[in-house]
């Protein structure tokens, strides 16, 4: 029996790829955070589809962000009511989203565990990570940073899975292996592939947009205020995005209302990882993306050409 964690929608398509590819026979149960129902709200589907056997979710609303010692307590404690399992009988533990305070619940036992990147290519720029935490959240990016769960660099972590072309430096950490979402999805089987994206969107998308536009979430990241953000995005229709026709494909965590700038654009309602884009269009397909430094594009260069925005231009 195996465990897998993950927080956020490009870790959640990452434990499902893992599982489907390599642990495809084992049992496997799977930790979300009880604040992914907002964005998929039928995560009991991983069950039905057969990719994970049993999915919890774990109360991380619950927790309150102050001392280590009483989130270590609050952390134990919801483990032992939530998940039906002893931490040991597990052979193998897979983390994604490995600076959320489950780590801690390991780190405590001295379990080891497999360390996944946040986000392709991120591994390399793990300081980049801890400062868009720090924003809003100092207590738990201190004590992320303390255990070396930004960047892997902590003694129980017996793996660390990432996407090594992605990385701005070359990764010399002997305990990393490559592991690209692109790659993997285009070798899965019909079938295998099917269950991933019929999780997230229930049919294929038709549009005759030649061009995806992918928005981030630069206000939540503390990099912009919701005000700057939306000028940003109003200034592109007067210039790059001037006589593109549009399909906009909104960040899973970005609440600003393009539509109101995009007029005359299409929007994807669906909430999926941008890394599934290649997949979900019906018929014909754009086959140019604009993004500012959106990680999904790492695993997309094979389909499409990618044009890349000068935030500070």
């Amino acid at each position: 029996m195996i465990l897998y964690h993950a927080i956020s929608s490009y870790q959640l398509l990452e434990v499902m790829l893992h599982k489907i590819s390599r642990n495809r026979k084992e049992k496997g149960i799977l930790i979300l955070p009880d604040f992914i129902i907002e964005k998929y709200p039928q995560y009991r589907k991983l069950e039905s589809l057969k990719i994970f056997d049993e999915v919890y979710l774990f109360p991380y609303l619950q927790i309150p962000h102050r001392l280590e010692q009483e989130i270590l307590k609050d952390v134990q404690k919801f483990y032992e009511v939530t998940i039906p399992y002893n931490i040991e009988e597990f052979k193998e533990i897979y983390v994604a989203g490995a600076h959320f305070y489950f780590s801690l619940y390991l780190i405590n036992k001295n379990i080891n565990f497999v360390f996944f990147e946040d986000a392709a290519g991120m591994l390399s720029r793990a300081e980049e990570l801890y400062t868009n935490l720090r924003v809003h959240f100092p207590i738990h990016a201190e004590i992320a940073k303390k255990y070396g769960l930004f960047n892997g660099d902590n003694v129980l972590i017996t793996k660390i899975l990432c996407y090594e072309q992605a990385q701005k430096l070359e990764c010399i950490d002997d305990r990393c292996e490559d592991f690209c979402v692109e790659n993997i999805l285009s070798t899965l089987s019909f079938m295998q592939r099917r269950k991933v994206i019929i999780f997230f969107i229930k049919k294929k998308i038709h549009t005759y947009a030649n061009s995806i536009l992918l928005t981030q979430h630069f206000s939540n990241l503390g990099i912009m205020s919701l005000e700057e953000q939306k000028e940003l995005f109003i200034s592109l229709t007067k210039s790059i995005l001037k006589e593109e026709e549009l399909i906009i494909k909104t960040h899973p965590d970005d609440t600003l209302d393009y539509k109101k700038i995009y007029l005359k654009a299409q929007f994807i309602k669906e909430t999926f990882p941008a890394e599934l884009l290649p997949y979900v269009f019906k018929g014909k397909r754009p086959y140019v993306l604009y993004t500012f430094n959106s990680t999904g594009c790492e695993n997309l260069k094979r389909s499409f050409l990618i044009k890349r925005i000068d935030l500070y231009e």
